[in-house]
């Protein structure tokens, strides 16, 4: 049975045999002056032990102990003709375990798309590219080139889906560490003041809603109503369900971004309409894609002439600044935003202008 013993000339070893299909064994050792790096192999080494011994060993498994150099290609061969040189993997291979990760991650189907079109890029973009021949010089050449076209924001997602695909990649034992979590993530804008909806330009945004009616199957007017009153984002309105809904409380239920559980009042000029939806499978017609949504808020914003700096988002900045303007404790605007810290709810407090000038209150006398 494989253990950990004090080898006096190299400092600690682990002992074990390798059982090969033809009934021959070899015994091997693995040295090293570090006991803590050997327990983190023991159990490895054991598992391969007991398998081999058992004639049960997997191709997965083989192929992680290859990569952990505790099995040559020689051994490799000897343990069964079904055991094929490993040294050759692409991230394509690794697609089905990433969608699986996706999907059971994914606060809503929309998030799982999203993580889709990012594995769709990096398939692309390292399809020449083996795992074992990915390094971190690889992955900043593929951030300067996509850089050229999109923000920073973007590209640190797209490092994040990469660090999620090579990680899969380390618990097959293709590759030995994660080069993308060598690499770090960009700067990205964090001060910047979100715009939400001035007091005149949401008197000018309601008055002209009527003429958009038909837009989004005619769901316009209430989707926008609902963002609005509840802060939601997009993707969430769109997988809302009855069962989220509950109206006896004026509450919405729901997991958010990140799978964040959070609960959100109802104001009462949606639970006429409301009452009718509930009887759907989904609150609004579930064709509709967060991206048309976006478009059709775009749209109406133009013919009405609102600055471009107004996005369907800034529907949720609307919401958040006016529960601050209006004394709600930003601690608890937080919890129904589903803000991941205070720093981000923080971001709001200036967002809707002011007539008060706070240097009003210095009174130094004439000079």
């Amino acid at each position: 049975m494989a253990s950990i013993q004090k080898s006096y000339e190299k400092g600690y070893r682990i002992y074990w045999r390798l059982y090969f299909s033809n009934g021959t064994y070899k015994e091997k050792y693995k040295t090293s002056r570090s006991r803590t790096i050997l327990n983190e192999l023991l159990h490895d080494i054991a598992k391969i032990e007991i398998l081999s011994r058992r004639n049960e060993l997997s191709q997965e498994d083989a192929v992680r102990a290859f990569h952990l150099k505790l099995l040559s290609k020689e051994e490799l061969s000897l343990l069964g003709p079904n055991m094929q040189d490993p040294t050759d993997h692409y991230l394509h291979e690794l697609r089905a375990d990433f969608e699986t990760k996706s999907k059971a991650e994914s606060s809503t189907t929309h998030c799982h798309q999203a993580n889709l079109a990012k594995a769709n890029i990096l398939d692309e973009a390292f399809k020449d590219t083996s795992l074992r021949s990915i390094t971190p010089e690889h992955i900043e050449k593929f951030r300067a080139d996509r850089k050229k076209t999109v923000t920073n924001t973007t590209i640190n997602q797209d490092l994040k889906a990469l660090r999620k695909y090579l990680d899969i990649a380390v618990n097959k034992g293709y590759i030995k560490e994660n080069p993308a979590r060598k690499v770090k993530l960009l700067r990205e804008p964090k001060n910047r003041i979100p715009r939400c909806f001035y007091p005149d330009e949401l008197k000018q945004f309601f008055k002209a809603i009527k003429n958009f009616k038909h837009f989004l199957h005619g769901d316009f007017g209430f989707i926008v109503r609902f963002l609005i009153y509840t802060g939601l984002r997009r993707s969430e309105l769109c997988n809302l369900k009855p069962e989220n809904i509950k109206l006896h409380l004026r509450q919405i239920h729901l997991l958010g971004k990140g799978q964040k559980a959070r609960v959100v009042g109802i104001n009462k000029s949606l639970i006429p309409e409301l009452k009718r939806r509930i009887k759907n499978e989904y609150i609004i017609d579930h064709s509709i894609h967060p991206s048309s949504i976006s478009r059709a808020f775009k749209v109406a914003c133009r013919r009405i002439n609102l600055p471009d700096a107004l996005t369907l988002h800034s529907l949720r900045h609307t919401y958040i600044s006016y529960l601050l303007q209006n004394g709600i404790p930003p601690k608890q605007v937080r919890e129904l935003a589903g803000h991941f810290s205070l720093s981000i709810t923080d971001r709001y407090t200036h967002a809707l202008p002011s007539n008060k000038v706070i240097e009003d209150v210095l009174d130094f006398g004439q000079v």
